[in-house]
């Protein structure tokens, strides 16, 4: 997780590790590494325990999301494409930043053993992914919008080949916008009181101030400005959805199919908007930190040096549950994904039994080519046909 000077016990601006979640500035009786000291043991040991869990959640749902998608041809929409460039998008931040994330918690100041090409590669990868996230968001916000507010032009924007254009360019302004923060990575070498660099120790850190003001722009740009566009969107589809159900239609078309769809349409903008306020939720306390961070004082005060370190936390642990937490919500929301799910694993299974009663019954033919034929005939026919149907 990136993350800017944090403010030391002393009062002063320290340097934590840019890219891990929790800093080495805490006061600490535990352990260090290097005269770099480890956190509290009763704070490692839960959130260790808490990082573990994510992961193998985030791992295996965002894994699966995938599968469901790319395997059920009737999945195959613009929404869900969008939905699975989100999931490759948790997967990436999850494996390039996790592990190292729990490295760096329990050997803080070692993260030079990596090298510097390291810090701005996971540097990259974690801003790629941040920002192919929020973009993401927005694409399928619109897509739903277009498809209520606008239904004639819902056709042209939700073509599966504008879909995938619409991603492609994502991820590319995504990686492009990621440069400029990520290149002023590297490995920041730890230093004693006195000063002095301290051997065999450093961290991931900005070394490099290449591009002023970055990171507040990117704070602005990929979170306050598709956040506000976002909620106006849904604040809009609100109010027509709203307005369709005024009009009172007849008993006939709240039965039938028109009933149907509008449904079916506000049980995908239920989801959607789950996965936005998750989104907001789990990201706000980290770009709240940054921003309090770049501008506070030289020598803050012991409430404000309090309160960032409750943030520290807090933003460290809801930055990688972020990664988890939307197929959970697709897994409990969505029945379409939760029958996609059964159809993807029952095909696979059928599949296997199908291959190995096919192997079975190839081994019985050459064992009745040894037989008179029509034994043959008899065995064959009293064989049941069990995968016919799939």
């Amino acid at each position: 997780m990136q993350q800017l000077p944090l403010p030391a016990d002393n009062g002063s601006l320290a340097e934590p590790s840019v890219v891990g979640g929790f800093s080495h500035d805490f006061d600490s009786t535990n352990g260090s590494v290097g005269g770099v000291e480890r956190g509290p043991l009763p704070i490692v040991v839960p959130i260790t325990v808490l990082y573990i869990v994510t992961f193998v959640v985030g791992a295996v749902g965002n894994s699966v999301t995938c599968v469901v998608i790319v395997h059920n041809r009737y999945m195959h929409t613009a929404t869900n494409y969008y939905l699975l460039s989100m999931a490759v998008s948790d997967l990436l931040l999850l494996l390039t930043g996790l592990p190292f994330e729990l490295y760096s918690f329990w050997r803080p100041g070692r993260e030079h053993v990596f090298g510097d090409t390291f810090c701005v590669l996971r540097g990259l990868c974690a801003e790629t992914s941040t920002n192919a996230s929020i973009l993401t968001i927005v694409l399928f916000t619109v897509e739903r919008y277009l498809a209520i507010c606008h239904p004639l032009l819902q056709h042209t924007f939700s073509r599966l080949s504008r879909a995938l254009r619409n991603i492609a360019v994502t991820w590319s302004v995504a990686l492009v916008c990621a440069l400029f923060p990520a290149l002023q990575f590297g490995i920041k070498l730890d230093r004693d009181t006195r000063g002095r660099p301290l051997p065999d120790s450093g961290s991931c850190n900005v070394v490099r101030h290449l591009f002023p003001h970055v990171f507040e722009l990117s704070t602005v740009v990929f979170f306050v400005v598709p956040m506000m566009l976002i909620s106006l969107l849904y604040v809009r589809i609100g109010l027509r959805l709203r307005r369709h159900v005024r009009r009172r239609p007849s008993p006939a078309s709240i039965h039938g199919a028109s009933g149907g769809v509008m449904a079916a349409r506000r049980a995908v903008i239920r989801m959607l908007v789950a996965v936005v306020v998750a989104f907001f939720i789990c990201w706000a306390p980290f770009h709240a930190q940054r921003v309090v961070i770049i501008y506070a004082p030289e020598r803050p005060s012991p409430q404000l040096v309090m309160g960032l370190k409750c943030l520290h936390y807090i933003s460290g642990v809801l930055y990688f549950i972020s990664t988890c937490i939307n197929p959970i919500l697709y897994h409990t929301m969505s029945a379409k994904f939760r029958r996609s799910l059964q159809d993807t694993f029952e095909g696979s299974c059928c599949s296997a039994r199908c291959r190995s009663e096919a192997a079975g019954e190839r081994s019985d033919q050459n064992v009745y080519l040894t037989v008179r034929v029509p034994s043959v005939r008899r065995s064959i026919a009293a064989k049941p046909v069990a995968c016919t149907a799939v």
